[in-house]
């Protein structure tokens, strides 16, 4: 099973804190979305009460992940093609450093970044919903599964593995600090990590992985 988010209702799950706070990190996660020309946020990490996060996530269809500093240097990577509303897709963000940053979709590089955004400030992880603007907004409306968060920047191979179906805790375990396969239980399986379920995200059909 997978978590299913319903945008109407305002659901996502959220920790307290982060095991990441900086790069290099990578954010990997398997989703789907509906049909609807707005954001849907897959997972971001936020500092909760200001504009300073990173977020993976679809606007228009398209895959996007943005970076804003504490400075309010904000960029984005946008992916060119659209994704198919209603079918699983892999995505993934690599943070190799403050100012390069890779967008993966079905485990092919889509474009990257190299605008330095500096220092950030971020304490917590957001799935299915993002902190921006005094307000959370940008609902999923749809399942997320195997999330997964190291605080390494992974290869193009090792993403291309997840995007084959791997499971995170296959995937250079030893940089692997935040693994929710949310499946049944809403848990953090690698770092222990309270995940709290706001709004009652409920379950839905999990994607093809391999254990």
């Amino acid at each position: 099973m997978a978590a299913s988010f319903s945008s109407v209702s305002s659901q996502y799950l959220t920790t307290a804190t982060t095991p990441v706070s900086s790069a290099p990190f990578t954010i990997s996660v398997n989703a789907s979305i509906d049909s609807a020309a707005v954001v849907r946020t897959f997972c971001t990490i936020e500092s909760g009460n200001s504009n300073v996060l990173y977020m993976l996530y679809t606007t228009s269809q398209r895959l996007a992940f943005y970076a804003e500093g504490a400075s309010g240097n904000g960029t984005c990577i946008i992916n060119s093609p659209l994704v198919s509303a209603g079918s699983y897709f892999h995505a993934c963000a690599v943070v190799n450093s403050a100012s390069n940053r890779i967008l993966y979709l079905n485990g092919t590089t889509t474009n990257t970044n190299t605008t330095n955004i500096g220092a950030t400030a971020v304490n917590r992880i957001n799935i299915g919903s993002r902190y921006y603007g005094g307000s959370l907004g940008g609902y999923q409306n749809g399942p997320i599964a195997e999330v997964g968060i190291w605080n390494a920047a992974l290869t193009a191979a090792e993403v291309a593995s997840l995007a084959k179906g791997m499971t995170c805790d296959k995937i250079r375990p030893q940089s692997l600090v935040f693994y929710a396969p949310l499946v049944r239980n809403f848990i953090d399986q690698k770092g222990g990590l309270t995940i709290t379920n706001n709004n009652g995200a409920t379950v839905a059909t999990q994607p093809r992985v391999y254990a």
